[in-house]
């Protein structure tokens, strides 16, 4: 078996971990079988080599809840979590593809910061810095940030099937610039900021515009996913 095919019965039990993620904290082993297609017997052997490990926990009703397990695993990933390990490769990516700088945005009260900057290897270009503060009210990764830092998470899936999943901005902060934004989104869908592609309008026009969304779009959408995203809560790529 290849590495990429996994290991099937691994492949199962973290489905049935999986099958928590849209409950009320407590399954029966029938949902957990509907939830997961697996047979009943299955389901059983699964659970009892999670609940040995702390996965998770047997009631006494007979019904399951997730365990203390996940909890620490969860601790020990927010200690060893580092954002820059996994936005810089992104925008090099990103860079590298569309050769325009790209950035990523995060609110500050009524200001938007520069935390993560890959400038391209074009001579003319948007020179922002790690650090800087840009205003919130204008350019694409504003609208983003304005947008998704004043709504509830229950608000979300609805914006993001929709087709404003990137945001355009033509001259708004500096005449001869333009931008494009997409939100960024970690561990159960919270928000996190804006991926921004930038550039001069000579070489970003209506053309180039649409190429760009479909980069930038499909960047975001992996990135959200590897920072804790539920992939099934985020658009698809185009």
């Amino acid at each position: 078996m290849s590495q990429s095919q996994g290991v099937a019965a691994v492949d199962r039990a973290l489905s049935i971990l999986d099958a928590f993620r849209d409950s009320d904290g407590c399954l029966s082993l029938k949902d957990i079988a509907e939830a997961t297609g697996l047979y009943k017997s299955t389901s059983l052997r699964l659970l009892a080599s999670l609940e040995r490990f702390g996965y998770v926990h047997r009631l006494d009703e007979g019904r399951y809840q997730i365990g203390p397990k996940p909890a620490e695993l969860s601790a020990v990933y927010q200690r060893s979590f580092n954002l820059r390990d996994y936005v810089v490769p992104a925008l090099n990516e990103l860079v590298n593809e569309v050769n325009e700088s790209a950035s990523l945005y995060v609110r500050v009260a009524d200001q938007r910061l520069c935390l993560f900057r890959v400038e391209s290897k074009q001579v003319l270009r948007d020179h922002i810095q790690e650090g800087d503060t840009l205003p919130l009210d204008v350019g694409a990764s504003g609208k983003v940030l304005r947008f998704y830092s004043d709504h509830a998470v229950s608000e979300f899936p609805a914006a993001l099937q929709s087709g404003d999943f990137v945001a355009r901005s033509i001259g708004e902060r500096q005449p001869d610039m333009a931008a494009l934004a997409a939100p960024i989104f970690g561990i159960g869908g919270k928000f996190i900021g804006a991926l921004s592609i930038s550039g001069p309008r000579s070489r970003i026009d209506d053309a180039a515009m649409d190429r760009l969304e479909r980069s930038i779009r499909r960047v975001a959408i992996n990135l959200s996913i590897r920072l804790g995203a539920p992939p099934d809560r985020l658009p698809t790529p185009i």
